[in-house]
């Protein structure tokens, strides 16, 4: 395919998680493990856990395969419908699964605010929103 540059993934660990469990949600994405984490504080000075990880390359292909076969028709219908409100100036394609689906190895888009972030930059040429999205709608449909 080769139509995707790269993809950027971030989840949040709360201090109340188990933090192997939310490395696990974001291994189904992940294809090496690796993930970073960097730990901060929260608003109200709570500890938090970020996770990232990137994939380039072959792996960017096998992200897309993954969705297009895990997700249920009905969210692949929603997630095309809302491809021009999910891509942004910078020709990135924003993306946010479920992170409990995730650890129980299912892809499902978030309803809620506990989500695996992914932005997955689009190859396009010119750098332009509306070709960004006419690749994103050949590369996932």
């Amino acid at each position: 395919m080769g139509d995707i540059h790269h993809i950027r993934f971030r989840a949040i660990a709360q201090a109340t998680e188990d933090l192997d469990r939310v490395k696990d949600a974001l291994s189904l994405f992940i294809f090496d493990n690796k993930i970073e984490t960097v730990t901060t504080e929260g608003h109200y000075g709570n500890p938090i856990t970020i996770l990232q990880a990137q994939l380039k390359g072959r792996d960017c292909d096998r992200f897309i395969d993954l969705i297009k076969s895990k997700l249920s028709v009905a969210e692949l219908e929603k997630l095309k419908n809302e491809l021009g409100e999910r891509i942004d100036d910078d020709c990135y394609l924003h993306i946010r699964f479920d992170k409990q689906a995730a650890y129980k190895g299912t892809v499902q888009l978030a309803a809620t605010a506990d989500a695996i972030a992914a932005e997955i930059k689009i190859k396009a040429y010119p750098a332009k929103r509306e070709k960004a999205l006419e690749v994103a709608e050949k590369v996932f449909f």
